[in-house]
Parts: structure tokens; sequence; C-alpha cells
């Protein structure tokens, strides 16, 4: 037997063909679930916000307490409607139960969102 052969082998193609094997992120995961009836809701505990310098919208630090959070989802606080405008977490642009995430929203000023406000977001 030759260096040749017990490195490249002897190019024998003894393989028999499968199916394609489904190959999932944990992005595609989350997204599907997304997808599933019932689950167009979210509920957000605001760690910290602050609006950064010529920026329209404030940034808020928070925790997703319960379901999915995505973009344009809104929610209702007192008199004011607020509105996710974008989505920064580990999955990209969609965060789930128990994550950390980042969400720049607009309709609210971040003077009026304290520390530990829950925030009920549901889909549009």
């Amino acid at each position: 037997m030759s260096l040749v052969t017990l490195t490249f082998g002897k190019k024998e193609t003894n393989y028999a063909p499968t199916a394609h094997a489904v190959i999932s992120s944990p992005e595609t995961r989350m997204n599907h679930g997304i997808a599933q009836p019932g689950s167009k809701k979210g509920k957000l505990l605001v760690k910290k916000a602050c609006r950064f310098y010529s920026h329209d919208h404030i940034f808020v630090l928070a925790h997703v307490e319960d379901g999915f959070i995505t973009e344009n989802m809104k929610a209702q606080l007192e008199d004011r409607e607020i509105q996710i405008v974008e989505v920064e977490s580990k999955f990209g642009h969609n965060a789930k139960k128990g994550m950390p995430v980042g969400v720049f929203l607009s309709g609210i000023d971040e003077t009026e969102l304290a520390a530990g406000t829950v925030l009920d977001f549901q889909s549009m």
C-alpha cells in the first residue's frame, strides 16, 4: 500500500444515497416557534433605558419574561402606544423567554421607563 492510497483512499465510492439532512439553527427554530398560533405575545422587564446621541428612538436593555419578542410589536403603557423598532439579541432580530435583549422603542421617552417596568407586547 502506498502513501497516496493511505492519504487519499482508493477513490471508491461505496455509499448509498440518503435523503437530505435537515439542519436547523437556533434562529430557525425560534422563527418556527414564533410562527405558531398564539405565540404573538411577549413580556419585557426593563432593566435600563437611555437615548443615544442623534437617535430618534430610545434603547432599552431588558429581559424577556414570557413569550417571544420581534420587531414591529406594540404595547400600551398607560395611554401611550409603544412600538418595537429594532431588536438586538443573541439570535438576531428575535428573542424568546429568558433571554437578555436590547430593543429600540418609539412612542415613549426614556424618563418614562423606570427599571422594573413590565411591557406586554403583542404582534400587530
